[in-house]
Protein backbone atom coordinates (compact mmCIF):
# COMPACT_ATOMS: atom_id res chain seq x y z
CA UNK A 1 0.00 0.00 0.00
CA UNK A 2 2.74 2.22 0.55
CA UNK A 3 5.01 1.92 -2.01
CA UNK A 4 1.99 2.13 -4.04
CA UNK A 5 1.05 5.77 -2.71
CA UNK A 6 4.34 6.59 -3.62
CA UNK A 7 3.79 5.79 -6.98
CA UNK A 8 0.50 7.98 -6.73
CA UNK A 9 2.53 10.74 -5.97
CA UNK A 10 5.15 10.34 -8.66
CA UNK A 11 7.99 8.61 -6.86
CA UNK A 12 7.92 5.15 -8.66
CA UNK A 13 11.17 5.72 -10.22
CA UNK A 14 12.73 7.20 -7.93
CA UNK A 15 11.87 4.59 -5.69
CA UNK A 16 12.00 1.50 -7.25
CA UNK A 17 15.80 0.56 -6.48
CA UNK A 18 15.28 0.62 -3.02
CA UNK A 19 12.00 -1.16 -3.46
CA UNK A 20 14.02 -4.22 -5.61
CA UNK A 21 16.32 -4.37 -2.50
CA UNK A 22 14.29 -4.22 0.39
CA UNK A 23 12.49 -7.74 -1.78
CA UNK A 24 15.54 -8.96 -2.17
CA UNK A 25 16.42 -9.10 1.82
CA UNK A 26 18.78 -6.55 1.52
CA UNK A 27 17.64 -4.09 4.29
CA UNK A 28 20.73 -1.92 4.54
CA UNK A 29 21.26 -1.87 0.28
CA UNK A 30 17.43 -0.55 0.44
CA UNK A 31 18.15 2.24 2.89
CA UNK A 32 21.05 3.41 1.13
CA UNK A 33 18.89 3.20 -2.40
CA UNK A 34 16.10 6.05 -0.70
CA UNK A 35 17.20 9.33 -2.61
CA UNK A 36 17.91 12.11 -0.86
CA UNK A 37 15.66 14.30 -2.77
CA UNK A 38 12.71 11.89 -1.25
CA UNK A 39 14.34 12.24 1.93
CA UNK A 40 13.98 16.25 1.33
CA UNK A 41 10.89 15.91 0.47
CA UNK A 42 8.99 13.51 3.47
CA UNK A 43 11.57 15.04 6.51
CA UNK A 44 12.08 18.78 8.02
CA UNK A 45 15.79 18.25 9.14
CA UNK A 46 18.86 19.83 9.18
CA UNK A 47 20.55 22.64 11.60
CA UNK A 48 17.31 24.42 13.46
CA UNK A 49 17.63 27.16 11.22
CA UNK A 50 16.69 25.05 8.43
CA UNK A 51 13.99 23.42 10.10
CA UNK A 52 12.08 27.02 11.01
CA UNK A 53 12.82 27.99 7.39
CA UNK A 54 11.37 24.57 5.66
CA UNK A 55 8.26 24.46 8.28
CA UNK A 56 7.94 28.27 7.70
CA UNK A 57 7.38 27.22 3.95
CA UNK A 58 4.57 25.04 5.03
CA UNK A 59 2.87 28.02 7.05
CA UNK A 60 3.83 30.65 4.34
CA UNK A 61 1.71 27.98 1.52
CA UNK A 62 -1.77 27.54 3.43
CA UNK A 63 -0.58 25.36 6.67
CA UNK A 64 -2.49 26.34 9.71
CA UNK A 65 -1.62 23.81 11.87
CA UNK A 66 1.62 21.69 12.69
CA UNK A 67 2.43 18.27 14.10
CA UNK A 68 6.21 17.86 14.69
CA UNK A 69 7.56 14.17 15.19
CA UNK A 70 11.14 15.16 16.43
CA UNK A 71 13.26 11.88 16.23
CA UNK A 72 17.21 12.56 17.55
CA UNK A 73 19.44 9.98 16.55
CA UNK A 74 21.73 11.66 18.84
CA UNK A 75 21.54 10.32 22.27
CA UNK A 76 22.95 13.69 22.79
CA UNK A 77 20.11 15.50 21.97
CA UNK A 78 17.75 16.85 24.50
CA UNK A 79 14.59 16.61 23.17
CA UNK A 80 12.87 19.59 25.13
CA UNK A 81 15.35 21.80 23.67
CA UNK A 82 14.59 20.41 20.07
CA UNK A 83 11.16 21.72 21.26
CA UNK A 84 11.91 24.63 22.21
CA UNK A 85 14.41 25.87 19.47
CA UNK A 86 11.70 24.95 17.00
CA UNK A 87 9.04 26.75 18.20
CA UNK A 88 7.24 29.83 16.77
CA UNK A 89 8.51 32.11 20.03
CA UNK A 90 12.11 31.02 18.70
CA UNK A 91 12.12 32.37 15.75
Amino acid sequence: VYAEFHKWLGRGEMLQPMWDLWKAGDRKGALTAIPNEVVDQLFVHGSAEKCRATIKKYFDNGVTTSSLAIVAFDPEVNFWQCVETLSPSAS
